[in-house]
């Protein structure tokens, strides 16, 4: 009896179908010589695993409470109903443990999906406005950059959307490069990014002179970086930041377009 429940346990909690059956034939029902495990799919057998040495067992027998399973012993070993049933009820919560690491992984990429720019692999609009709602409940001090890409329509429609798309990767990679981690950079849409930073020891004044200079367009002629900048203290609400961010842009952006001293200037930028 004590080896019989000692069986019944190990069975409990065996954490994979291999070692159901591993238990089976080294556990405590010593006459096992060689187990298989079947599963039977739309009227087809398909064997699962194997434990022991190699010799015919007997035909497959289904298990209780799990009719897709089917289990083949030697044939003259006894193997009680009570091991037959919990091999069943834990083949069972196997089962469903894999679907539910399974769903786990769909739901996770899913997720990642939900927040991920698919061009670029930044962080989207959707990401922007959770983690913007995230660090206005911190109540601390940061930074709004939005930057929208002058010239990129005109690239975009005389060179073929191919070379757009390699563009607007290639920046999102420099936008991470430049900030080191120590801000998040998104893809809105389009043409438009936008980076959010905290805990800059910059001052304002600084940082503007470091984002105009290091958020440029590297080595693309014809292309440069509108940026429109906005800091939380400036700002009694999320809704009027996001909204200075984007006028100071817009007005960065008119600006260049209609400075022949800034439309040609040299874009070159240290990639160091």
């Amino acid at each position: 009896m004590a080896d019989h429940e000692t069986l019944l346990l190990a069975l409990a909690v065996a954490d994979s179908q291999q070692t159901l059956l591993d238990q089976l034939v080294k556990g405590s029902a010593r006459a096992l010589t060689g187990v298989t495990l079947w599963r039977q799919e739309e009227g087809t057998l398909a064997l699962q695993g194997w434990s022991g040495t190699a010799q015919d067992e007997g035909t497959p027998v289904p298990l209780p409470g799990a009719p897709k399973y089917l289990l083949g012993w030697t044939p003259d070993a006894p193997l009680p109903a009570s091991v037959q049933a919990m091999l069943g009820l834990r083949l069972l919560y196997l089962d469903a443990l894999h679907e539910k690491l399974h769903l786990n992984d769909q739901l996770s990429i899913l997720h990642h999906a939900a927040l991920t720019d698919p061009l670029t692999g930044l962080d989207n609009r959707r990401a922007f406005d959770r983690h913007l709602e995230a660090v206005e409940d911190t109540h601390e001090d940061y930074v709004v950059v939005f930057i929208d890409l002058n010239g990129f329509k005109a690239l975009n429609d005389k060179f073929g959307h191919a070379l757009g798309d390699s563009l607007l990767r290639g920046y999102g990679v420099w936008l991470s490069r430049v900030t080191h981690e120590r801000a998040q950079v998104y893809r809105l849409g389009g043409d438009e990014f936008v980076v959010l930073l905290r805990h800059t020891p910059m001052s304002p004044e600084a940082f503007m002179v470091w984002a105009m200079d290091r958020l440029q367009v590297p080595f693309v002629d014809g292309v440069s970086a509108a940026i429109g900048i906005a800091w939380r203290h400036e700002c009694d609400s999320v809704r009027a930041l996001l909204s200075l961010a984007d006028e100071r842009m817009y007005a960065a952006k008119k600006a260049e377009l209609t400075s022949p001293e800034i439309m040609h200037r040299r874009r070159f930028r240290d990639l160091r």
